[in-house]
């Protein structure tokens, strides 16, 4: 072997640790996220390497059982070509994966935390709205019912009918009526309430008064308990309203923890740039955030077509979300080309320094 050859061999070799280094922190970077929780990519780095290596070797076996005439081994040749493309086809799907995270992985991030905050001023806002339109409603219809029975009432002690003079059934069935209508959807609103206005008992000396110098008296009481009932029935639609209310004051609170999270750490996260800081961040952003929202939020998402950031660190699912369709926009065929080629050159480049 003359210098000239030795020289280029070396170049080949050279340019294969080059390039099948490259290869082999991507597919070790893509385990590190993918099945080992953050481990170090270096710890990961050097076995991919290693075995990089060898698939590199196994691939001139096959070369070179193709280019014997005689004596070829078929199971040399099957035994190599199989240990060529188990770690081929890992390193290129691994290789893609990397590429994928590192070119989507930022955006992705961003717009999945701005869903979330859109998610809450939505429903929040439209929320608290329907809810107060409803309270006041409720409110209305309630004030309606007892605003007509007391007119009602007033009308029937002091102008009685022949027959139904002064405090008598009639009466009575008046201040019955607005009792129930005050007890009505009690099991909506969780109200332990007894709303009683005529008690039997409590004021059965009023019942046949028919003098009118009492009707003033008679009027003043019966109007006075059904306000007082209809106020107690009000403060109840008041808390049953602003207990649904506040059942949106977690959502409203989470607004401060994505604020704090577009403003401190996704900057961060795009200056550093890596895959690495992607991969923390996303934890924070998954733990604090988007792990608790509502149920309700999954379907606003895919209505918003928001690629779940949970998604996108595992190998297997960003490939089966590639061949259904699932990353939209996000274009994949450029970084399968990279992921060829770089794979492509190292084994060129080794198959000539081992010829």
């Amino acid at each position: 072997m003359n210098k000239s050859q030795f020289y280029q061999k070396i170049a080949c070799f050279v340019g294969y640790l080059f390039f099948a280094g490259m290869s082999a922190y991507f597919t070790a970077t893509s385990l590190s996220m993918n099945i080992l929780n953050g481990t170090n990519v270096w710890f990961i780095f050097v076995p991919v390497l290693i075995i990089s290596i060898l698939a590199g070797w196994c691939l001139t076996n096959v070369i070179s059982e193709l280019n014997k005439s005689v004596n070829a081994s078929k199971t040399s040749f099957v035994l190599n070509l199989l240990g060529f493309l188990i770690f081929w086809i890992f390193s290129f799907t691994t290789n893609v994966h990397y590429f994928f995270v590192e070119k989507h992985g930022y955006s992705i991030l961003s717009k999945e935390l701005a869903n979330s905050k859109q998610y809450i001023i939505d429903n929040t806002t439209e929320s608290n709205k329907k809810i107060d339109d409803q309270k006041n409603t409720d409110k209305r219809a309630i004030d309606a019912v007892v605003q007509t029975n007391l007119s009602t009432f007033g009308n029937e002690l002091n102008h009685t009918m022949e027959g139904h003079k002064g405090f008598g059934e009639a009466c009575i069935n008046i201040l019955k009526s607005t009792e129930n209508s005050l007890q009505r959807n009690s099991d909506l609103y969780g109200d332990p309430n007894r709303y009683i206005i005529f008690d039997e008992v409590r004021d059965a000396g009023d019942v046949g008064v028919t003098q009118r110098s009492r009707f003033p008296e008679l009027q003043a009481k019966y109007t006075g308990r059904m306000r007082e009932q209809l106020q107690k029935k009000i403060g109840v639609i008041e808390d049953y309203y602003e207990r649904q209310k506040n059942q949106n004051t977690d959502l409203l609170q989470r607004l401060d923890t994505i604020n704090w999270l577009e403003s401190e750490h996704l900057p961060q996260v795009l200056k550093d740039g890596s895959v690495t800081a992607l991969y923390m961040y996303q934890k924070q952003q998954t733990g604090r955030v988007i792990s608790k929202m509502p149920p309700s939020y999954g379907e606003y998402s895919k209505m918003a077509k928001i690629y779940p950031s949970s998604r996108m660190f595992d190998t297997m699912t960003v490939w089966k979300d590639i061949f259904t369709g699932k990353l939209g926009d996000m274009t994949m065929i450029q970084w399968i080309i990279i992921a060829l080629i770089c794979d492509l050159v190292a084994f060129l480049l080794f198959s000539l320094f081992r010829k």
